[in-house]
This record gives C-alpha cells, structure tokens and sequence, in this order.
C-alpha cells in the first residue's frame, strides 16, 4: 500500500472515530436531559422518524423481547412520550406514535444541532461533495446494521 491512500485510511478512521464519539456525547445529553435510557432513547428517535409504528417492530429494531419491549413503553407512556392506540384499520393490532410533548422536546434540542448543520454544510461542501457524503453515510449506515445483525447472533461472552 502506498503511503497516501496508507494516510488517508488513517485520517478516516479517526474521522470516523471522532464522529462516533461526538454522536455518543450528545445522545448521552439528550438521554439526560429527557430523563430516559438509551433504549428508550433509540425507541423515541425510531417511532418520531417514522411511522406508527408496533410493540412487536419496536421490540425486534431494538432488540428486545416483547416483554422487555412493554416494559419500556410503559415507561415512555408515564413520561408522556408515546401513546399506544388500536390500528386504524386492523383493530387486533396496537400502534406506537409519539405524543406533541416528545416531538416538542427532541426539537428542542436538536433543532439547533440540524439547523446550524445543514447551514454549515451548504457552506462547506458544494452539491457534488454533499452528494458524496450522503452516499458515504448511507453506506456506513448499511454496514452498521448488518454488523449490528452479526453482533445479535453471537451469545453473550462469558464472565470472567
């Protein structure tokens, strides 16, 4: 391997290092802030980024049992942070949405993160860069999960 592509292999894990531990800092705020765990952390960003969506989908994005799943809505419920109704048209099944209180707390604080983010970016990067790196992070996305799929075949190590 020759000493450039050497460096810049070097440089972008750093990068990438630097990024993953300044994202882990401000999730760790923001769990702080709203008083929750990381699960209910992650379970609050899946159902505000998406659509309604089901204890059992809940339960299998994060990686919980359907027990540990209703647990962790409960507590989310106490909070105010979701409600859980019937399905609009399969009255059988349950949908998570997250209330006005939780999408009014998570904007707050990251609203200014996003809105200063993209105004920097558009400052930093002309449209072809942007392009690159929003397929660099899509891609990095897709490996994380399939990692994260790896990772939840393997049993727990044992304790020492």
């Amino acid at each position: 391997m020759s000493t450039e592509p050497a460096r810049i292999a070097v440089e972008l894990r750093r990068a990438l290092e630097f990024y993953h531990g300044t994202l882990e800092d401000l999730a760790r705020e923001v769990i702080r802030v709203l008083r929750v765990n990381e699960t209910d952390r992650r379970a609050l960003e899946i159902v505000l980024l998406g659509e309604p969506t089901t204890p059992g989908l809940l339960a299998e994005r994060l990686g919980l049992t359907a027990a540990g799943a209703t647990i962790m809505l409960n507590r989310l419920e106490k909070q105010g942070y979701v409600a859980r109704s019937l399905h609009p048209t399969d009255r059988r099944r349950v949908v998570v949405v997250a209330t006005d209180l939780a999408a009014r707390r998570v904007q707050e604080l990251v609203e200014p993160l996003i809105d200063e983010g993209y105004t920097a970016m558009l400052d930093w990067y002309d449209p072809e860069e942007l392009a690159l790196i929003a397929g660099f992070l899509t891609r990095v996305g897709e490996l994380q999960r399939t990692h994260r799929q790896r990772l939840r075949g393997l049993d727990p190590y044992p304790r020492p």
